[in-house]
């Protein structure tokens, strides 16, 4: 018998033993990166005030589209508010992105013309609120 050199056992082993350290190392990896840019802190989200705008006039076509009364004609304009979206199950609550204890509210304005325009009106608590944003619009402020 040939002792000289690794038999199948040491080589099963020791390759054992490098995947076990390189599972452990992209675990550690993972973790310290994710601490870093973790969104619970409320300090970083990785989303703006205007991607949620964008989101809300995506969701606002959608809900013109499927759920609206009637058909969008020329010149037709309305408001949806968070709340209509969320009836119909096409949003989840809206949450600031500097305080994830509080909920944001708002609606996106619509108007027909050769296409249809959307523009989205947020109000998140103090931190937030679009230019131009107007409560009676909003059904979710107390007023």
């Amino acid at each position: 018998m040939n002792e000289e050199g690794w038999g199948f056992k040491d080589m099963f082993w020791f390759l054992a033993i490098i995947c076990v350290a390189l599972l452990l190392a992209m675990m550690l990896y993972n973790r310290t990166f994710s601490d870093l840019f973790d969104s619970s802190s409320g300090e970083y989200s990785g989303e703006t005030y205007s991607d949620i705008e964008s989101d809300l006039e995506k969701t606002a076509h959608t809900y013109t589209d499927n759920y609206y009364y009637k058909i969008l004609e020329d010149g037709d304009e309305g408001y949806i508010t968070i709340r209509d979206m969320q009836d119909k199950n096409l949003l989840s609550s809206v949450k600031d992105i500097k305080d994830e204890n509080i909920s944001c509210s708002g609606y996106v304005y619509f108007e027909k013309h050769e296409s249809t325009m959307y523009k989205a009106y947020l109000k998140c608590g103090d931190n937030y609120e679009t230019a131009g944003y107007k409560a009676k619009y909003d059904e979710k402020v107390i007023k």
